[in-house]
């Protein structure tokens, strides 16, 4: 016995009425009861049912003789109930009714209430109607027969107690652990009443195997103790037809009529739900309060299901390829592609991981293509060139570059020729998309990669045609062409749309050309929006966002926002961690914008770190000839920064700030022209008279052409 003081709570407040219990084989309807008898001082008079009572005449002689167990039944009254050819309701209830009232108060509880029909029904309607307030009546069932619940809940003086509050809590459940010697570890006792959804049975069996070595993923449906207390239970007392349509229907995790109808081919599975749900099978779960869409208990699902695979093998693939089928053109993926494994379709699998493991990849969804490929095994991967192609997606989000060349080799052994499943014409081209990104032969290889996917047709036939422009459009930045450069990403804005990562991209590698151009405010915009598409997608984890991230540092130090261009930092950091050697040309990129950014706050470790980071990417891009200049540039400023030995810095915004305080423009004036706010010039005036050692404005610009760094003109 298992202590249940919710439900002896709610069960002890009925002191008159009807209580009604009601609950599939196994929820602890009867102990619910017996525990709640022992904690009330009234007597509890139990009958349990069987076919027997379903003769009114022997079910009120039943019920008197067990009230006779707890308090004297007069010998008069059993004789009269013995008696022959009397009518139930106007004879033998009243009869038993006035013996009810001679008892004073208690309780009776009629279990199994579901085994009686017809005539006894109407019987014990009448003794329900009839009973005197003295007297408790407890119905307990895994369905009551119609007695007018719905007016009683009106009136008042009805206790119900279902599934709900019979599921075992979590000290519950670790009791039932106990009591059968098993763990009580915490996590196991919750991932098994997550398992068995509270169902007191199947805890209870579970805490037994887990007491003999079992484990708690080892428990489904399938599971011996389980699987012989359902059939014995629930399958056996089902007509055959019943039986078949549960069975059937499991291959669907939830349903609606429409769907059943469909993949099963039937046209009554509403009568049939509605049927299965009056008869109190309450592993049939209803989803909404509508009764329109349902599921099975997880462990009965497994068990359905198991029994169709294992009795008609060839039945349960054709019904889970049509489920698939169906959850596929409704978008439902992720049913789909468990409907196709249980199908053993690895085609088919392959296929619903492939469709949109780019578009998943590069929009911060890239977990679920992970969870995705880990339900494949290694022999889809190896023949179907879909699984190859998307698992090389998730190392390029990832920076895996063991996993892309992996699976890449595995993608061409297994290629037949023929268009993917996302649209690619072939594996050739998805392996040139994704080698336009990675540019592991360098800057050159991108634009040749590039190229490829780009020959496949335009953004109207091709879907890869703007990710693989956006990777042509940087790596000719990277060659030293901006004018092309720009007319490429500008070109591929308009139809990116449906590709978050690499619309990202595009804006950020045009605002590199903004800023080499001079254009801080055509800057500003492009990395502004380039960061809202990567923090609103969640993209802050895909490694090629590294230009996303590091561009955004370096505007947000020219524009003085110093700890938003630190933390930008951070983010790129930890982004280039993650590429390692994956690609030489975002490393570069990466670091030489890093490198600006440190300058500009003063930072002279950091800017340190990210210039060794960037010779060392540049050794193996020596042809990215239009970051160069960066790079140059960078290292300039540190090394005069460096010459000028202890006397602080002037970043480069307040050195760009230094010629303007040499005007007579006041100070919103300057801001306008350098595109900053009017407090943001202040705060760099200020920490420029504090490094200089100045108070004033005129002291400032004469102690700055002193230093050299303003020129007499």
């Amino acid at each position: 016995m298992v202590p249940r003081p919710a439900v002896t709570r709610m069960l002890s407040e009925a002191r008159d009425g009807l209580v009604v219990v009601t609950a599939p084989a196994g929820y602890g309807k009867t102990t619910s009861v017996a525990l709640w008898a022992d904690t009330d001082e009234r007597p509890f008079a139990w009958v349990r049912l069987d076919h027997l009572d379903n003769d009114p005449a022997h079910l009120l002689l039943h019920l008197a003789t067990a009230v006779d167990q707890v308090h004297r039944v007069d010998p008069v009254v059993l004789d009269y109930l013995r008696g022959a050819g009397r009518s139930a309701e106007t004879q033998l209830v009243p009869a038993f009714v006035a013996a009810l009232e001679e008892c004073g108060p208690m309780v009776l509880v009629l279990d199994d209430v579901h085994e009686l029909v017809a005539a006894s029904v109407d019987a014990l309607r009448a003794l329900v109607d009839m009973a005197p307030t003295s007297a408790t009546l407890v119905l307990v069932g895994r369905h009551v027969p119609p007695f007018d619940l719905a007016r009683r809940r009106l009136q008042g003086g009805l206790v119900e107690i279902g599934v709900p509050e019979l599921k075992l809590s979590g000290p519950e459940g670790a009791a039932a652990f106990a009591a059968v010697g098993g763990n009580t570890d915490k996590s196991t006792v919750a991932k098994v009443l997550a398992k068995c959804e509270g169902w007191a049975a199947g805890v209870t069996m579970a805490a037994l195997a887990l007491r003999d070595g079992a484990t708690a993923d080892a428990l489904t449906g399938r599971h011996r103790l389980v699987a012989e207390y359902l059939i014995e239970e629930v399958l056996n007392h089902l007509d055959p037809a019943t039986a078949a349509f549960l069975i059937e229907s499991a291959v669907l995790d939830r349903f609606c009529a429409d769907e059943l109808n469909a993949v099963l081919g039937r046209n009554d599975s509403a009568a049939m739900l509605d049927a299965i749900t009056r008869s109190g099978n309450l592993f049939l779960v209803s989803l909404d309060a509508q009764g329109i869409w349902y599921r099975y208990h997880q462990l009965f699902g497994d068990l359905l299901r198991t029994r169709l695979r294992d009795r008609d093998p060839a039945r349960f693939r054709m019904l889970a390829t049509e489920a698939a089928d169906r959850l596929a053109r409704g978008g439902d993926i992720d049913g789909a592609l468990v409907q196709a494994l249980a199908a053993d379709d690895r085609a088919r699998a392959a296929a619903l991981v492939g469709g949109d493991a780019v578009r998943l990849g590069f929009d911060g969804r890239a977990g679920i293509l992970a969870r995705r490929l880990s339900l494949l095994d290694e022999q889809t991967f190896t023949e179907y060139p879909d699984a190859a192609i998307a698992r090389a997606w998730l190392g390029v989000t990832t920076g895996d570059a063991d996993l892309i060349q992996r699976s890449l080799l595995m993608a061409s052994a297994a290629d037949h020729g023929e268009p993917l499943a996302d649209g690619t014409p072939s594996v050739e081209v998805a392996a040139a998309l994704i080698g336009s990104l990675v540019g592991v032969g360098g800057v050159r290889e991108v634009v040749r990669h590039a190229d490829t996917v780009r020959d496949a047709g335009d953004h109207l036939v091709n879907p890869w045609w703007g990710a693989a422009t956006t990777m042509k459009g940087a790596a000719l930045s990277m060659l030293g062409d901006p004018v092309q450069a720009r007319a490429l990403l500008e070109s591929v804005l308009p139809v990116i749309d449906e590709l978050p990562g690499f619309h990202a991209a595009a804006l950020a590698h045009l605002a590199v050309l903004d800023l080499d151009d001079g254009d801080l405010t055509a800057a500003v915009a492009h990395s502004n929006n380039a960061r809202a598409i990567a923090d609103s997608r969640d993209l802050s984890d895909d490694v090629p966002m590294v230009v996303v991230y590091a561009v955004d540092s370096l505007i947000r130090a020219r524009r003085g926002d110093i700890s938003g261009a630190r933390a930008a930092v951070r983010a790129t950091e930890r982004l280039l961690d993650r590429l390692g050697d994956l690609s030489a040309r975002t490393a570069l990129l990466g670091h030489v914008l890093v490198a600006g950014t440190a300058v500009d706050v003063d930072d002279t470790e950091l800017c340190e770190r990210h210039l060794d980071g960037a010779e060392r990417a540049h050794r193996r891009e020596p042809d990215a000839v239009g970051v160069e200049r960066w790079l140059e540039q960078s290292r300039a400023l540190a090394a005069a920064r460096a010459a000028r030995g202890r006397r602080p810095a002037l970043t480069a915004a307040e050195l760009r700030l230094l010629p303007h305080l040499a005007t007579h423009l006041p100070l919103q004036r300057i801001a306008g022209e350098l595109t900053v706010s009017r407090e943001t010039v202040k705060s760099q005036t200020k920490s420029i008279y504090r490094k200089l050692a100045v108070s004033s404005r005129t002291a400032a610009v004469a102690e700055a052409r002193r230093l050299g760094l303003l020129s007499d003109a």
